[in-house]
């Protein structure tokens, strides 16, 4: 973002608008990181796995299951960054044809409609969270971890989609946001 463009943000939407934009950079981008230093976890624990299974014939069981918590993990860590950078799936089939306005309107509605689904969706997964702690519920296969462990990357990315998304509401609000692009090779004139 050209840094005109920051200023005339900042302006507009006030130190608060400013505070959240850091806010919701700062925290996305940090899960982003914490999602890139997971995959490469993933790919060293999967090579060794592979190593010790057709090589040294000595499979190691305990890394499937831990590559499916490391895979919700990384995928609900992007929710904040996809959402912060308009990344998301759009379908644009209908709000491609409506007019500037209407696409506002559209993009408006999508993302009030994403807070509350997030917000539906965080509400029960701090719930399963803190059952699975209260009964101490532990995962059944070879690692028997305690499965609050795992599910907790649901609050984190839940909570980041909300973020993001009211964010990008707020920057709508005070009309620093135009309608997303149509696709990667639109250039605007």
């Amino acid at each position: 973002m050209p840094s005109e463009h920051k200023a005339g943000a900042a302006r507009r939407g006030g130190p608060l608008l400013a505070a959240l934009d850091r806010l919701t950079a700062l925290a996305s981008r940090l899960f982003v990181a914490l999602g890139a230093a997971i995959a490469v976890v993933m790919a060293v624990a999967i090579t060794y796995s592979v190593v010790m299974r057709y090589v040294l014939n000595a499979p190691q069981v305990w890394t499937d299951e831990l590559m499916g918590y490391l895979m919700v993990a990384l995928v609900m860590f992007g929710f904040g960054e996809t959402v912060r950078r308009g990344d998301h799936i759009n379908v644009d089939l209908v709000t491609a044809r409506l007019g500037p306005r209407g696409q506002v309107l559209a993009r408006i509605w999508g993302l009030v409609a994403m807070i509350a689904v997030a917000a539906v969706l965080l509400q029960r997964s701090w719930d399963m969270v803190a059952f699975s702690r209260m009964v101490g519920l532990l995962s059944d296969g070879y690692l028997a971890m305690p499965i609050w462990i795992p599910q907790s990357s649901l609050l984190i990315g839940f909570a980041l989609m909300i973020l993001a998304s009211a964010n990008q509401l707020l920057r709508l609000a005070f009309g620093l946001d135009a309608p997303p692009h149509r696709d990667a090779a639109h250039v605007p004139d």
